[in-house]
């Protein structure tokens, strides 16, 4: 048998007719060229196409949908707009359908149900993204954490954009924002922790100062650049870092440090300490 060798993730995206992106700001492209471009006619046939995306090979019913886009207004209006919504986003993406004709990606089923299908002729960064992911977590398994790191860093890549910045207020994408912002912070966690097994500090800082723009007290995080500065010899820096956490915690949330920050606080004082001796003992010996 001949060995079929799968194809590179962009061989991937940049074989397929139709690209989505919904990482920063949105994109469709068909083939070579943007679609719906430079204005969509149709707000909500981009919002459904979104949603279609997010949900590939799904049943969802028509009440469903409008349900989610157009809550607002009376039954009747609502499944027109919708009508009208999907007959445009058909003749978007094919604009030859004759009239009549099933859609090869928005089908029609009995009882009201619409189903979106997608193939090898389309590639978006949310399916990429899921198949990182999997591997990333196989790779992990199998304790090969340098290659697991590499796409870690992929994922990083992807969700640093943003999800859907334009849609930041749009209900119906909240729970997948959500979703995709706990990946991000999960994503640079096993970074961070990768990293500190292999004692490549700079690669712990940059993650985890990551991961403390997406949260400013993320413990782990602090944890970790704290322990870095510790490494370093930075003894100051890690002191303040905990100070300012050990603030938050008691002042803001009404709790007590956990035993790890103790532990690191313990490690400052130590490390201080040791500090202070070299310096007397090299005073002394001046």
């Amino acid at each position: 048998h001949t060995n079929i060798i799968p194809l590179h993730p962009r061989e991937r995206e940049q074989r397929a007719q139709f690209r989505v992106y919904l990482f920063g700001p949105f994109r469709l492209f068909y083939n070579n060229g943007p679609l719906g471009e430079p204005m969509w006619r149709r707000n909500k046939a981009k919002s459904l196409l979104k949603w279609f995306i997010l949900h590939p090979g799904e049943l969802c019913s028509a009440d469903q949908l409008v349900d989610t886009f157009w809550p607002d207004v009376s039954p009747e209006t609502a499944y027109s707009n919708l009508h009208v919504t999907i007959h445009y986003l058909r003749r978007l993406l094919e604009p030859t359908i004759a009239r009549g004709q099933d859609s090869q990606f928005i089908r029609r089923h009995t009882n009201n149900f619409y189903q979106f299908m997608v193939d090898d002729a389309w590639w978006s960064d949310v399916f990429e993204i899921q198949d990182l992911l999997e591997t990333a977590k196989r790779l992990d398994k199998a304790g090969d954490n340098a290659k697991a790191a590499f796409y870690y860093r992929k994922i990083v890549a992807y969700c640093e954009q943003g999800f859907l910045p334009e849609d930041m207020y749009e209900d119906c994408f909240h729970q997948y924002r959500h979703h995709y912002e706990c990946l991000y912070q999960q994503s640079l966690l096993r970074l961070i922790e990768i990293y500190q097994q292999r004692n490549e500090l700079h690669e712990v800082l940059e993650y985890a100062y990551q991961a403390l723009n997406l949260d400013p007290y993320y413990e782990p995080a602090i944890k970790a650049v704290a322990g870095v500065h510790i490494e370093q010899g930075n003894v100051s820096g890690a002191a303040r870092m905990l100070d300012e956490f050990q603030r938050f915690l008691t002042e803001e949330l009404g709790i007590e440090p956990g035993k790890d920050i103790l532990a690191l606080r313990e490690k400052i004082q130590i490390t201080a300490s040791k500090k202070r001796r070299f310096e007397d003992y090299r005073r002394a010996s001046a």
